[in-house]
C-alpha cells in the first residue's frame, strides 16, 4: 500500500473522527500571514483557471460542428482573454498563421455568446494581448521539453491555460495532464511556467514530484466523502488544488507534510481544517 493510499485512508478516518478530536485539540492550527497570501493567491489562481478551461472545452464541440474538416489541421492551440461579459476566446492557426484568429468566440455565464469560423484567406490578426499570450504559450511549451522528467501522466496532449499578463507583464501558463477516465483525478503532470514581459522564462514548477491520479473515497455507508491526497512541494494548497476541486465538484482534503496540517477544498475556496492524525 502507497504513501498517498495510506494518507487517504487517515485523512478519511480523520473526517470521521473530527466531533471527538475537536475535543482534544485545545489549541486549533492558524495560518500565518504567508499562508494566508498565498491561499488567496491559490484560490484567486484556480478559480480563473477554472474560467478559462471551461471556456476551451464549451467551445470545442461549437468549433468542430462549424470548422470543417479539412480545415482542424489548422489549429494550433487557443488562447482566453477577458471581455466586457465574460471572456473570448481564439483558436489559433500553426506556424505563419500562429497570430492568427481560426475561429473566434465569446462566452457569457458558461455559454456561447456568439462565435465565428474565420474564412482561410482571410484570417485576422490577433490583438496585443491575446498575441503576447500566444507567444507566451509558445515559449512555455519549449520550456516545458526543456525537462527531461516532466511529462504528461497519461497519453493525451497537455490541456493549456494561459492567463492574461499581471501587474509586472508576467504571464502564467499551466500545462496540465487532462483527465481521461472518469472518477480518475489528475493531480500530477501540472506545471506553471511564468514568461516574462520581455518574453523569457521567469520561473517554472512542477506541483508534485510523480504521478498522482485520484479516486474519491467513500464513507462507511457507500456515500462519496471527497478525495484526500498528501502534497509534498508548498506548506498550503495551491491553485492546482482549487482548480481540481472545482472539476470534480466535489471537497478535497490536502495534508501538508511540511507542517502536518490538513486543509479542506471545497467550492474553490481553501480553508485550514487541522492536523495531520498522527496514527
Amino acid at each position: 500500500m502507497n504513501h498517498f493510499r495510506l494518507c487517504a485512508i487517515g485523512l478519511a478516518a480523520w473526517i470521521g473522527a473530527q466531533p471527538v478530536m475537536a475535543a482534544d485539540q485545545a489549541a486549533p492550527p492558524t495560518m500565518t500571514a504567508e499562508q494566508s497570501a498565498a491561499v488567496q493567491r491559490a484560490m484567486t489562481r484556480g478559480q480563473m483557471m477554472q474560467v478559462y478551461d471551461q471556456a476551451a472545452w464549451i467551445t470545442t464541440d461549437d468549433l468542430l460542428a462549424k470548422l470543417p474538416v479539412p480545415r482542424r489541421g489548422e489549429v494550433g492551440g487557443w488562447v482566453v482573454t477577458p471581455a466586457v461579459q465574460g471572456v473570448h476566446i481564439d483558436y489559433v492557426g500553426k506556424d505563419a498563421h500562429a497570430g492568427q484568429a481560426v475561429y473566434s468566440a465569446d462566452v457569457v455565464d458558461g455559454k456561447i455568446a456568439g462565435s465565428i469560423v474565420h474564412p482561410a484567406d482571410a484570417l485576422p490578426a490577433l490583438g496585443d494581448l491575446p498575441l503576447r499570450m500566444v507567444r507566451a504559450l509558445t515559449t512555455a511549451r519549449a520550456e516545458l521539453a526543456r525537462h527531461d522528467k516532466w511529462g504528461m501522466c497519461a497519453n493525451a496532449m497537455p490541456n493549456s491555460i494561459v492567463l492574461p499578463p499581471d501587474a509586472t507583464g508576467t504571464i502564467a501558463v499551466y500545462l496540465m495532464t487532462p483527465q481521461v477516465e472518469t472518477g480518475k483525478i489528475p493531480f500530477g503532470g501540472h506545471y506553471e511556467i511564468d514568461v516574462a514581459a520581455d518574453g523569457s522564462v521567469k520561473s517554472a514548477r512542477a506541483f508534485t514530484n510523480s504521478c498522482l491520479t485520484m479516486s474519491p473515497q467513500k464513507d462507511a455507508k457507500g456515500d462519496t466523502v471527497g478525495l484526500f491526497m498528501t502534497h509534498l512541494l508548498d506548506p498550503q494548497p495551491t491553485e492546482i488544488h482549487v482548480f481540481e476541486q472545482i472539476a470534480a465538484g466535489m471537497p478535497v482534503y490536502v495534508g501538508t507534510t511540511s507542517n502536518e496540517l490538513v486543509w479542506e477544498v471545497r467550492d474553490g475556496k481553501i480553508t485550514l481544517a487541522g492536523r495531520i492524525p498522527k496514527n
